[in-house]
């Protein structure tokens, strides 16, 4: 494929698969129309010119995808912030850029829920075009400090983008992170220590009729096949289930 198109297919392609606005096989088709006029001699038609005028995309959306790749190349550092409550939750919603020049800005609104009492927030990254280690930096200060006033800091609707960031900073493990705002709120409901062991984030395993649950990388589960398995999201809905911790792993 030439770089040209390279470069357009995981950039916008990327981004209108992500948003739910246009399928992979319309992003394929209009790539497929690229490539033949290239090889006909021609220059390629834009990606989202094809789109319109197939009747996929409305301009404003190509518009407002276009807007998004500045800023997410730091053409244009837009960051806006907008607070709302879900429940006893105070969910905060990030647009834009997250970087080092917009850090002060995030602690300072985290600097205020905290000195007003909120310990639950949810972090909305929906529209969270681009996050750096600096910008996760804003988050981290607070998360033990919510924690310590029993609620915690959880992610929702982060792009592959900002997951791969958190994953590079070895974050993941002590991160709660869901696809969906209703997922997340309801993750509220338990203390976070029903989640974590040992430091970090637990997956709680069973097997068939036992009564124990376990750590997913206790030596008793050895030898067991996947189908026999159970995993349960937190070690109180094992209990819930019947089980009890197991004396090897210690969950």
């Amino acid at each position: 494929m030439p770089k040209k198109l390279k470069e357009t297919y995981p950039r916008l392609g990327e981004i209108l698969v992500r948003k739910g606005v246009a399928k992979p096989q319309h992003i394929d088709a209009a790539l497929a129309m690229q490539r033949h006029q290239i090889s006909e001699g021609g220059s390629a038609t834009r990606l989202g010119d094809i789109l319109v005028k197939r009747n996929v995309l409305s301009p404003s959306v190509i518009r407002e995808i276009l807007e998004e790749q500045r800023i997410g190349r730091g053409e244009k550092r837009v960051l806006t912030i907008g607070l709302r409550d879900n429940g006893d939750v105070a969910v905060l919603v990030l647009a834009g850029r997250l970087d080092e020049s917009k850090l002060e800005t995030v602690t300072r609104v985290f600097e205020r829920l905290m000195n007003r009492g909120f310990c639950k927030v949810l972090v909305d990254c929906r529209q969270l075009v681009y996050l750096d280690s600096h910008g996760v930096s804003a988050f981290v200060a607070y998360i033990d400090e919510a924690r310590a006033r029993g609620g915690d800091v959880k992610f929702s609707g982060l792009n592959p983008d900002a997951q791969f960031t958190l994953d590079r900073l070895g974050l993941n493990p002590y991160l709660q992170t869901f696809q969906a705002e209703e997922e997340a709120v309801r993750a509220f409901e338990l203390p976070i220590d029903e989640y974590m062991s040992r430091g970090a984030l637990g997956e709680y395993v069973s097997v068939g009729v036992q009564k124990t649950f376990h750590l997913s990388y206790c030596p008793a589960l050895e030898g067991t096949d996947d189908e026999e398995r159970s995993y349960y999201e937190s070690k109180r809905h094992a209990r819930d289930a019947g089980k009890v911790a197991c004396r090897k792993c210690r969950p």
